[in-house]
């Protein structure tokens, strides 16, 4: 039973902290410092101090850390990580 106490005090505690790390996150983006926006290249949101679209993200310049299951079942196109028939438009 005390397994389960402290479990649900860790659980409590993780979500806090990534809730106020989430409304530090919107006042930065209020301030203008801190912007989530598009990326020019493959359309993924990614970070950015300023407010337009970045030229590459982490999606792009590192396909295999960010896709390893791909990049394990398919090893001839490693870095090919986009969905052919994706219906989703911008």
């Amino acid at each position: 039973m005390a397994v389960y106490s402290v479990l649900t005090i860790v659980l409590i505690t993780v979500l806090a902290t990534l809730t106020t790390l989430a409304i530090f996150l919107g006042l930065a983006n209020w301030i203008g410092a801190f912007y989530i926006v598009r990326c020019s290249e493959c359309r993924h949101l990614t970070f950015s101090s300023a407010n337009r679209n970045q030229a590459s993200c982490p999606h792009c310049r590192h396909p295999v850390l960010t896709h390893p299951i791909h990049a394990i079942a398919h090893r001839d196109s490693r870095a090919d990580v986009r969905v052919p028939g994706d219906r989703l438009r911008y």
